[in-house]
């Protein structure tokens, strides 16, 4: 889980790995958005997911068991550093991405969300979840940064 990386900036293997797959699973919703504009919603929406699950797995595999090993100590001990502080707000942001993430594919994608808990606006719930997600992506690059500088 934490040998040497290939991107020559000291981090761990699994921390390049998932830098570089939460990164194209932004790229993927960016193609997504402009599949969606252009009228391709069934291609938009496999974009999408396939985004989501990448991300959804790196979450899983890497970035909970890193937050664990690496990080659980200082912020359960409320250490306040920019990479404490950094961490904190990449869990809240990256988990609101994540849920609004996972309801917009259930309410868009299957008939199994009841009709009085569904939402109509399409435009404004995938919008914010674009920024959601993308500030989690940045926060998340900043956060290997400072643990490899």
């Amino acid at each position: 889980m934490f040998g040497e990386g290939f991107l020559g900036q000291g981090a761990p293997r699994g921390a390049d790995l998932n830098l570089l797959l939460q990164v194209g699973a932004g790229l993927l919703l960016l193609i997504g958005f402009g599949l969606a504009r252009r009228g391709h919603y069934g291609v938009h929406g496999i974009c999408q997911s396939c985004g989501f699950v990448i991300a959804l797995i790196m979450t899983v595999i890497w970035m909970m068991p890193a937050l664990h090993v690496i990080h659980a100590d200082a912020l359960s001990r409320m250490v306040v550093n920019r990479v404490t502080v950094a961490v904190a707000i990449h869990v809240v942001v990256g988990t609101a991405a994540l849920l609004v993430g996972a309801w917009v594919i259930l309410v868009a994608g299957t008939p199994l969300v009841p009709e009085r808990f569904r939402f109509s606006d399409y435009k404004r719930w995938m919008r914010t979840l674009l920024t959601l997600w993308w500030l989690a992506i940045v926060l998340g690059v900043a956060i290997y940064r400072f643990g490899t500088s």
